[in-house]
C-alpha cells in the first residue's frame, strides 16, 4: 500500500468516527412501560400520543419508564398540560393524550 492510499482510508475512517458522534440520534425512546388503560407500549418514543377509543370520564396511567409523562385535556397534546407523572407513578385522571419525556 502506497501512502497516498494509506492517508486516505485513514482520512475517511476519521470522517466516519466523528460524523457518527457529531451526529445525535433522531429518535429519543422512554426505556420501561407505558400502560395507559388497558394498552401497554414498551420503550414508548418521546412525543405526543393521543388516547383513543372511547370517551371515558378518566384514564388510567402508569409511568414504568424512565421519562415523565404530561397528560393534556385534548387530543394532540394542546393547551397546557393537566398533570404530570412522573417517572414510578401512575394516576386515575381525565386527559386525552399524553406527552412523553418533556416538550423542548
Amino acid at each position: 500500500m502506497n501512502l497516498r492510499r494509506v492517508t486516505t482510508v485513514l482520512g475517511a475512517a476519521a470522517a466516519a468516527v466523528v460524523l457518527s458522534v457529531a451526529v445525535p440520534a433522531c429518535a429519543q425512546a422512554a426505556e420501561g412501560i407505558l400502560t395507559i388503560d388497558a394498552t401497554t407500549y414498551l420503550d414508548p418514543a418521546d412525543g405526543c400520543l393521543d388516547v383513543g377509543g372511547p370517551p371515558a370520564p378518566a384514564h388510567f396511567v402508569a409511568n414504568d419508564t424512565d421519562a415523565p409523562v404530561l397528560l393534556y385535556a385534548d387530543p394532540g397534546c394542546q393547551g397546557r398540560p393537566v398533570h404530570l407523572v412522573p417517572p414510578g407513578d401512575g394516576d386515575f385522571t381525565p386527559f386525552e393524550s399524553v406527552y412523553i419525556g418533556l416538550p423542548g
